[in-house]
């Protein structure tokens, strides 16, 4: 009986060990998102005139990027799971944050006026690449990528494959 009295306090503290260490390992986790990130670039998916068939003119999509050194283009994310969207120091929307149980990242605009307007209301999926830069892509739209990075840093660029190569122009 001692035994097994001993057995059960072993397996109980390993079990409580185990699950304090996933606890830390899910806050650690994310913990990643927290804080001010800057949109540096962003790619969009255009349709731009092809050719001439003789009757009408033919489109084909291209992807674009924009580069925005020192943008003013921020995201914060918020300990609590809310975030806020600034232009400089005006805010342009907030919502909440939080991850998916695929591992995936999300964020989702608060419904309001500011933030119905240009499909703000679609939920946006962020992709890692390092510590200090990830991607958005909004919700059933493949044509559009932006791309953040801890403010002060330099994006891991090598780790990013983007849809317009830096010696495209």
């Amino acid at each position: 009986m001692k035994n097994l009295f001993w057995f059960a306090l072993v397996a109980f503290a390993l079990t409580a060990l185990s699950c304090e260490n996933e606890e830390v390992q899910e806050e650690l986790v994310s913990t990643k998102l927290i804080g001010e990130w800057q949109m540096y670039r962003n790619e969009d998916l255009e349709a731009i005139i092809d050719q001439f068939t003789g009757t009408e003119w033919t489109t084909k999509d291209k992807w674009f990027r924009t580069i925005r050194n020192d943008s003013q283009i921020i995201i914060e994310f918020k300990a609590d799971g809310t975030f806020v969207t600034r232009y400089a120091s005006v805010e342009t929307g907030n919502g909440v944050w939080g991850e998916l149980e695929d591992g995936r990242y999300y964020f989702e605009h608060a419904a309001g006026v500011n933030n119905e307007r240009d499909g703000l209301h679609l939920r946006r999926f962020i992709t890692l690449f390092c510590d200090n830069t990830y991607s958005v892509e909004i919700d059933n739209n493949e044509r559009s990528i932006s791309y953040y990075k801890i403010i002060g840093t330099t994006e891991c660029a090598a780790d990013i494959t983007y849809k317009v190569l830096d010696t495209e122009d």
